[in-house]
C-alpha cells in the first residue's frame, strides 16, 4: 500500500507506457473543474437515476480519474463499500489523497482485479471498460450505470477547434447479458471564460487534437457557452446469466 492509501494492482506486463493513463496536466486540470462545480449537473443525475434502487453495499466506479464522483457516490451511499479504479497512478495518487473513506486501486478496467460475482453497482463514467469484465463482476440482479457524451456535447468547441467537427457516436442501448432498465439525456450549458476555459480544454483530448491556431485563438477570447450534452443508461445483469 502506497502512503496515500491506495494500491497498485497494475502488473508492469499489463502496461501500454511507461505512465499509463491521462497526463498529470489533464489530471490537475480536471480536478479544478470539478471543484468549481461545472460538473455538479452530472452527478446529480445519476444518483436521480439510482434513486429508486435500494441502496448498494458494494460500488466500483471504473476509470476513476482524480475521484470527483467516487467520493461523491460514498457521500451520497455512506453505508457502502466504495471502491474506484484507475490505469493512471497519478490520478489514483491525487484522488487517494483527497477522498480516503474510497478504496481506491490502479488497476485496468479491461482486467478487473475483483472476484466475479462480487458487486452490486458498477459505473462507467467516460471511461473505457470490457464488457465480459462487466459482466463478470456483477452479482446477478445488480446494476451497472455507463454515462458516455451525446453526440453534440461540447459542440461550440469542437466547432471553434476543427475544420469539420463530428459529433459522438450515439449511446449503445444493448449490452450482451445485461438489461437496459432505463435511459436519460441529461442537457445544460455552462459559461467558461479565461483560466477555467483552458482548464476545461486541458482536461479533454481536446488539449492536443483540432488545429493549433484554433486553440490558442479560442484561448485567448472573452469566454464561450458550451453545450454539456450526456447519455445515461442503467442496466440490470439479468438473473440466471452466466
Amino acid at each position: 500500500m502506497a502512503k496515500e492509501g491506495y494500491v497498485n494492482l497494475l502488473p508492469s506486463h499489463k502496461k501500454n507506457s511507461l505512465e499509463p493513463g491521462d497526463s498529470a496536466q489533464m489530471i490537475a486540470a480536471r480536478r479544478r473543474v470539478h471543484s468549481a462545480g461545472l460538473y455538479r449537473p452530472v452527478h446529480e443525475a445519476i444518483f436521480s437515476q439510482l434513486s429508486a434502487y435500494p441502496g448498494p453495499a458494494t460500488v466500483l466506479e471504473l476509470g476513476c480519474g482524480e475521484g470527483y464522483y467516487s467520493n461523491a457516490l460514498q457521500q451520497y451511499w455512506p453505508a457502502a463499500q466504495v471502491g474506484a479504479i484507475d490505469i493512471s497512478k497519478t490520478a489514483v495518487r491525487l484522488a487517494a489523497k483527497a477522498y480516503p473513506q474510497v478504496a481506491f486501486a490502479v488497476a485496468s478496467s479491461f482486467d478487473i482485479p475483483v472476484p466475479s460475482d462480487s458487486h452490486e453497482l458498477l459505473l462507467r463514467i467516460f471511461a473505457p471498460a470490457k464488457d465480459t469484465e462487466v459482466h463478470r463482476v456483477l452479482k446477478e440482479g445488480a446494476h451497472y450505470l455507463e454515462l458516455t457524451p451525446a453526440p453534440h456535447h461540447m459542440w461550440t468547441l469542437r466547432s471553434a477547434l476543427y475544420q469539420t467537427p463530428k459529433p459522438h457516436e450515439d449511446a449503445r442501448s444493448e449490452i450482451p447479458g445485461l438489461e437496459c432498465c432505463d435511459q436519460q439525456l441529461l442537457e445544460f450549458e455552462i459559461d467558461v471564460e479565461g483560466e477555467l476555459l483552458k482548464d476545461l480544454v486541458a482536461m479533454t483530448p481536446f488539449a492536443h487534437r483540432g488545429h493549433r491556431e484554433k486553440r490558442e485563438r479560442l484561448l485567448a477570447g472573452q469566454g464561450v457557452t458550451v453545450e454539456m450534452v450526456f447519455s445515461l443508461r442503467l442496466f440490470r445483469r439479468q438473473r440466471g446469466e452466466q
